[in-house]
């Protein structure tokens, strides 16, 4: 019973103004009236942002301040953070990651020398911090990955890896509460380490797909995962494509590793392993000539390990004689671009961009009601929900802009940063010194 008043008490705010469950869907012909209006509570950074934002909870955060906010903007709480626990949004210095809980998170602060990063909870409710323990000494090497995990045996448990320059990696668990180690993995060679879970506790660049995997690697011929809810990793030897190892992409029921290409030849390999056996064999593989052309030359190749291969529920594979679209479960890629176009995901599909700045939808589903993208939205536009997108201006401008279905822009509202969802209803902003809430449908 406890813990499900602990649960109302942390989603009642939530229940009014901006955020009620069952608001009036405006449609995108709507300018939208505003929610709120309130003083800006945290400073965002050089691009308008803020370093901590869990759209869940209403919480934000930047440098040493986090604060959470209510439906109508109303600061339910503020707490000065430690300087060592000052938000930056960088890995290696201090940051935020998502736990289990709904009602606490946990903050990663900056490591000192030879030591593991201190880590901290922040609590929804209060806004209390209350320090957590960690070793007294870390393995030597560059802080590579952190995460706080939840495990049936223990339910605060971390895991952080540090890595010598181009040879072995240490991956240490330990108990938060006491800050006794539990266990360590070392590697004999170097590793090459899935990106981590974002603060919504999802993958970047398959976010909302499925849940995130706390840690996932490759390392001297074996796929090492530690799965949600597990204390302990799981290692198995599995035939990797010739070459180096470039990325580890985990999914709901595979684990794509592709190899990094390097010139004049800039060939490249992905391959499929299966997370539901044991088999060493990858379940597809792909040879492909690697070409982005959006990107710069890295390694006599144009490469950007920023750019994802997944995206909008596709695997994208850039080849020079096009990219390719298709499917990461199969490996089937139906859809291949014209060479020089590079895939970019617009509302569930792929569009297909060149280099002008022009565009096409390259496989159009049939519909009664079309649906184009206007050509305001170039490549760096970033959808925010249905029919809602943001296009990102210089330094700290931006603007929000409403496309119908026939890819009209209704209306448009100036940013001072980019805009995120606190739910499905309610789009919140930095305008200047204020803090815009507003509704839209999603």
């Amino acid at each position: 019973m406890r813990r499900v008043l602990l649960g109302l008490l942390v989603l009642l705010p939530l229940l009014a103004g901006c955020f009620a469950p069952s608001p009036p869907r405006i449609e995108a012909n709507e300018d939208p009236e505003e929610a709120f209006r309130v003083p800006l509570p945290v400073p965002t950074d050089a691009s308008g942002g803020w370093a901590l934002v869990n759209r869940r909870l209403g919480i934000i955060g930047q440098d040493r301040v986090a604060v959470r906010i209510d439906g109508d903007g109303k600061v339910l709480w503020r707490t000065t953070l430690p300087a060592e626990f000052a938000l930056t949004g960088r890995a290696g210095r201090a940051y935020a990651v998502a736990t289990p809980s709904a009602s606490v998170m946990t903050l990663v602060g900056a490591a000192s020398s030879g030591r593991l990063p201190p880590l901290a909870t922040l609590d929804s409710v209060t806004g209390s911090l209350t320090m957590l323990a960690a070793p007294s000494a870390r393995p030597p090497g560059k802080l590579r990955f952190v995460t706080v995990v939840s495990t049936t045996a223990n339910p605060w448990q971390a895991v952080a890896a540090t890595c010598l320059p181009g040879a072995s990696c240490t991956v240490t668990a330990w108990d938060t509460s006491t800050g006794l180690v539990l266990w360590k993995h070392r590697t004999h060679g170097p590793a090459v380490f899935a990106a981590p879970c974002n603060q919504e506790g999802e993958r970047d660049g398959v976010a909302g797909r499925w849940a995130c995997d706390p840690l996932a690697f490759v390392a001297d011929g074996r796929l090492v995962l530690l799965r949600r809810g597990e204390d302990r990793l799981r290692s198995r030897p599995v035939e990797l494509p010739r070459g180096d190892i470039g990325q580890v992409i985990p999914t709901l029921y595979r684990v794509l590793v592709t190899t990094a290409p390097h010139g004049p030849g800039c060939r490249a390999q992905a391959a499929a392993y299966d997370l539901t056996t044991e088999s060493p064999t990858p379940v597809w593989q792909r040879t492909f000539t690697w070409n982005q052309p959006q990107a710069a030359v890295h390694e006599g190749c144009r490469r950007d390990p920023s750019i994802p291969l997944l995206m909008a529920y596709r695997l994208t594979l850039p080849d020079v004689a096009g990219a390719l679209v298709g499917d990461d479960f199969h490996g089937e890629f139906p859809l291949r671009l014209k060479p020089g176009e590079y895939p970019v995901a617009d509302r569930n599909g792929i569009v297909a961009y060149r280099a002008d700045g022009s565009y096409r939808d390259p496989n159009p589903a049939p519909s009664r009601t079309p649906q184009r993208r206007p050509k305001e939205l170039d490549p760096t536009a970033k959808q925010l929900g249905q029919g809602v997108w943001y296009l990102p201006g210089r330094g700290r401008k931006g603007e929000i802009v409403a496309v119908d279905v026939y890819g009209k822009i209704t209306w448009r509202r100036s940013t001072s940063g980019l805009p995120f969802f606190l739910t499905s209803n309610c789009l919140v902003y930095a305008d200047g010194s204020s803090l815009v809430g507003i509704g839209a449908s999603t």
